[in-house]
C-alpha cells in the first residue's frame, strides 16, 4: 500500500500527524500504525478519553521521528500507544488485561530508585528541559492561572517520582505524558538529569494566589491538618518525597486538592486522601489560599525580574 495513503487514512484525529512520509517505508512501523489507528477508532479497552488523547500525541511524536529517519525510535515512540490503549501487538481488538495498581506501582518504583541513585548531570538536565519549558516556561514559573504548576525549586526525589508515575501509568495526564516518555527524556539518567536541573531554579514569589479573605482559618488549619507532612512553611520533605508547596499556584492547589480527594490521582497518598475529605468547600479555600502565600527562603527566591540565563540569547 502507498505509504502516503496509509498515515492519512481514515479515523486519524490529529492534523499534526497527517504528513507525508517516505515512499520506502518501513512495513513494520506501518503496520503498528494500522493497529494502533484501529485501536483509536474502536477503544477496546474502554480507556479514558485521557489516554486515547496521550496516545494520539504521541503518534504524532513517532510520526516525526520516522521522517526524520529515526526508524527504531519511531518504533519505540509507539510502544506507548499500546501500554496506554492496552491492545495486543498482533491484533489491535484484542483487549489486553490492565495492570494491577500494586503492579503500576512497583514499576515506578524500580525507576524511581535507579533514578536516585543516579549521579545527575545538569547540562543534560537543560538539554532535555528544553522541551519542558514550552508549557512551564524557561523559568519553571508555569503560569499564574494555574493551568501549568510552578515546578522551579522542586525537590528532586518529586520531581522524579511523579515522572516515573505518570512513565508507568500510576498518573494520569493527557498533556503530561508524551513528554515524560523514554524516548523524550532518556532513561533514568535522564529523569535524574533534568530533576536536578528543575530543582537548581529560583523560585518566583509572583505566584497566583487566592482570595485573601480568610488566611486566619487557613493557617490555623494547616497547621492543624498539613504541616505535619508538608512542613511549617511548606518546604515539603525530600527524603520522605513529599513536595514543596511554597508559592505554589492557588488555582493548580485547587485542582490537584479536588484530583486527590475524589480519586482522581492514583499517585496520591492514601493518608491525605483520607485526612481531606471531611474539609467544607469554605476550609478547602481558606487552606490552599494560605499555601498559596506561604513563601520558600530568600536565597531559594527569584530576584525581581530575573530571568532563566540558560534561555537567553548572547
Amino acid at each position: 500500500m502507498n505509504a502516503r495513503l496509509r498515515i492519512t487514512s481514515p479515523g486519524l484525529l490529529l492534523a499534526a500527524c497527517l504528513v507525508a512520509l517516505p515512499l520506502t517505508a518501513s512495513a513494520d512501523f506501518f503496520d503498528d500504525l494500522d493497529r494502533v489507528d484501529e485501536a483509536l477508532r474502536s477503544n477496546p479497552s474502554n480507556v479514558l478519553q485521557q489516554s486515547l488523547q496521550s496516545c494520539k500525541k504521541q503518534r504524532g511524536y513517532a510520526v516525526k521521528l520516522y521522517e526524520m529517519g529515526m526508524t527504531a525510535r519511531a518504533e519505540r515512540a509507539l510502544d506507548y500507544c499500546y501500554e496506554s490503549l492496552r491492545i495486543s501487538r498482533d491484533d489491535p481488538r484484542t483487549r489486553v488485561t490492565a495492570p494491577s495498581q500494586d503492579e503500576l506501582l512497583a514499576k515506578a518504583q524500580r525507576e524511581y530508585d535507579l533514578a536516585m541513585a543516579m549521579e545527575a548531570d545538569l547540562v543534560n538536565g537543560l538539554k532535555i528541559y528544553r522541551e519542558c519549558a514550552a508549557c512551564h516556561e524557561p523559568e519553571g514559573w508555569g503560569r499564574t492561572s494555574g493551568s501549568i504548576p510552578q515546578i522551579a525549586g522542586q525537590h528532586d526525589s518529586v520531581i522524579i517520582r511523579q515522572l516515573a508515575d505518570f512513565r508507568a501509568g500510576n498518573r494520569d495526564s493527557a498533556m503530561m505524558i508524551p513528554y515524560a516518555t523514554a524516548e523524550t527524556i532518556g532513561g533514568p539518567q535522564g529523569l535524574a538529569d533534568v530533576a536536578a536541573y528543575i530543582g537548581s531554579l529560583e523560585i518566583s514569589v509572583e505566584n497566583g494566589k487566592g482570595p485573601g479573605t480568610s488566611l486566619d482559618l487557613g493557617e490555623k488549619l494547616y497547621g492543624e491538618h498539613c504541616a505535619d507532612c508538608h512542613g511549617a512553611s511548606g518546604e515539603g520533605d525530600i527524603e520522605n518525597v513529599v513536595p514543596r508547596i511554597q508559592a505554589q499556584h492557588f488555582r493548580y492547589l485547587q485542582r490537584q486538592y479536588e484530583w486527590i480527594r475524589d480519586g482522581k490521582r492514583r499517585n496520591a497518598n492514601p493518608e491525605m486522601v483520607e485526612q481531606i475529605q471531611n474539609f467544607s468547600d469554605a476550609e478547602v479555600e481558606a487552606i490552599l489560599d494560605y499555601v498559596s502565600r506561604l513563601e520558600p527562603p530568600r536565597e531559594l527566591q527569584a530576584p525581581p525580574g530575573w530571568k532563566n540565563p540558560d534561555f537567553q540569547q548572547p
